[in-house]
């Protein structure tokens, strides 16, 4: 799996993902620099892929 919906606005490609930020749902930090939510309900979801 390359594609991975962390918010209901946000698709992230898991290969440009640098870094993730812990929180509620926290935020994934991407290689470019932008930084995109991750919704708590998907968040358990997203540390099993990752």
């Amino acid at each position: 799996m390359v594609f991975f919906r962390v918010h209901n606005s946000h698709l992230v490609n898991l290969r440009e993902v640098k870094f993730y930020n812990k929180g509620k749902g926290g935020f994934l930090i991407l290689k470019d620099g932008a930084e995109v939510e991750v919704a708590s309900r998907r968040k358990e979801a997203l540390l099993r892929v990752l």
